[in-house]
């Protein structure tokens, strides 16, 4: 499967869904960082929109 392809699916997917995928794909990329685990846990549980954060502002962020 491409990564257009890829994106295509994921893009179908519900917002709880997507949230799950997010949540496995940040595990692949610090599997030994329980800290950082615990506080994406925390911020993808969050139901108050006012603290949600936009995608593109987490890839900047885990960029730096």
């Amino acid at each position: 499967m491409s990564l257009a392809e890829l994106k295509r699916e994921v893009s179908g997917l519900s917002p709880t869904e997507q949230a799950e995928l997010v949540a496995f794909i940040n595990d692949q990329l610090h599997p030994s960082d329980p800290a950082y685990r615990r506080e994406l846990a925390r911020l993808l549980d969050d139901q108050d929109r006012r603290n949600w954060v936009r995608w593109d502002d987490v890839k900047r962020e885990a960029a730096r």
